[in-house]
């Protein structure tokens, strides 16, 4: 439907017959509408839709849920945020200096795209947060975004950002991959911006950092969430443009983030003496009065998806000997880091046989949930690999895991703190690393993973 027929299907309702309101909208936007609907500037149009179709649900639900919402996006300030948030990616270089995307990104989404990927009830959550800020947040790897941050500077002696090894083993990032800066997609969400967070008042900085993270698990509201490594360069990107770091007396704690895992909690802040922002983590029983959590919500759809190639698959024969003790599997894999929390304690096996078949890996060319990728397996009649299986490539094929990262969905285990653990082969340069992440079973997947399977 074009605008003249929406415009006529409009004049010749109920609503514009029966509702004085209606009647002089429709009659005060006509002609506004139809003229931008006719020029160059779909973007101009775009948004006076936006408005217009927020001022007609005025009209015709007076105090009702959709009049609450367009309160919400308003009091948020979330149009105002848009267009600051456009400037900030242009600064970074994530899109041209005419605010366009670059050749095989995916094209920026509107403002009415992002804003109805808000509903309600999370509009009234990101109400109670301190500073509700809007993010974009490009769908590349970390990498990427960490090395904008290095390249266009934007405080005065400012240093590298410094990212702890756990990152690299939870998300493999190469700049010799010509695709390392593509955009795959964007995912808008509503965190708590403030430079500095107080303590939330279901939080006791007092408490052991591992008892903190419990009783903000207990205390989530309904889509609520915390911050992960994507989120939050996003965040810094924009208090970074106006000069003001973010987090220069506290430290913001990572809770969504897949490095984290039983003994380790990362975290990031900004190091005032030399200038940089520091990703590093932290020990669940340490007390740390300056650690902080972000709330978050949103970020679930992936908006303005680029057209992606059908999933790609590869095979690779393994012999694979499931009575190999666990620790000896590992040391033929000849790893140069290792996760210690991979144990035949925590990584039972009954299995003792040894066969020989062909692990098959997906690149599925999307960002994928668990359930998701397990779907896909089942339609193929195939299973996830599990931790033995994972083990087996590693060793036979060893140069894999320094393309791509690997990861085996068939061997969970769960930690103390009810985290679900997953193994995963990664690298990059001259290491390879066995390691673990942390996941939730809504999580989506970063497109760029390669996921193991085996036949039923």
């Amino acid at each position: 439907m074009n605008i003249d027929q929406f415009i006529s299907k409009l004049e010749t309702s109920d609503a514009y017959r029966n509702n004085g309101e209606v009647r002089k909208l429709v009659d005060q936007s006509r002609q506004v509408l139809i003229d931008l609907a006719h020029g160059n500037d779909g973007d101009a149009f775009k948004a006076e839709l936006m408005k217009f179709n927020d001022r007609l649900d005025e009209c015709l639900n007076p105090g009702g849920a959709e009049a609450r919402r367009t309160e919400l996006v308003r009091k948020i300030g979330l149009r105002e945020q848009y267009s600051e948030r456009l400037k900030v990616l242009k600064h970074f270089h994530f899109l041209t200096k005419k605010l366009g995307t670059r050749t095989g990104d995916a094209p920026t989404p509107s403002f009415y795209e992002v804003a109805k990927t808000f509903s309600l009830e999370m509009l009234e959550l990101a109400d109670t947060f301190q500073e509700p800020t809007l993010l974009l947040v490009p769908e590349t790897y970390f990498y990427a975004k960490t090395r904008a941050v290095d390249v266009y500077t934007t405080i005065k002696n400012q240093g590298r950002i410094s990212v702890d090894e756990i990152y690299n083993e939870a998300k493999l990032f190469s700049e010799s991959d010509p695709d390392f800066r593509k955009t795959a997609g964007w995912r808008a969400c509503l965190v708590e911006g403030a430079h500095d967070m107080k303590v939330k008042e279901d939080d006791n900085a007092n408490l052991s950092l591992g008892e903190r993270l419990e009783n903000r698990k207990a205390s989530l509201r309904p889509n609520e969430k915390g911050m992960d490594r994507n989120t939050y360069i996003m965040l810094m990107m924009g208090a970074m443009k106006k000069g003001e770091p973010l987090d220069q007396d506290t430290h913001t704690l990572l809770e969504d983030d897949p490095a984290r895992s039983v003994d380790k909690i990362p975290e990031v802040y900004w190091d005032y003496d030399y200038n940089f922002v520091n990703f590093g983590w932290d020990d669940p029983s340490e007390v740390r009065e300056k650690a902080r959590f972000r709330s978050s919500v949103g970020g679930d759809v992936l908006l303005s998806a680029a057209e992606s190639a059908e999933a790609e698959s590869e095979t690779y024969t393994v012999e694979v000997d499931y009575g190999l003790p666990l620790d000896e599997a590992i040391a033929a894999g000849k790893y140069d880091t290792v996760d210690n929390t991979i144990t035949a304690e925590n990584f039972p096996s009954d299995k003792k046989s040894k066969e020989t078949f062909g692990i098959t890996l997906f690149d599925f060319k999307k960002g994928m949930t668990t359930d998701e990728v397990l779907a896909e397996f089942d339609k193929l009649g195939l299973r996830p690999a599990t931790l033995p299986e994972l083990l087996a490539l590693g060793a036979a094929h060893p140069e894999l895991q320094r393309e791509f990262l690997i990861m085996a969905l068939g061997s969970i285990w769960q930690g103390a703190d009810g985290s679900n653990n997953v193994s995963i082969l990664g690298g990059g340069g001259n290491k390879r690393n066995l390691g673990l992440t942390w996941f939730k079973r809504d999580d989506i997947w970063e497109s760029r993973l390669h996921f193991a399977a085996v036949r039923k």
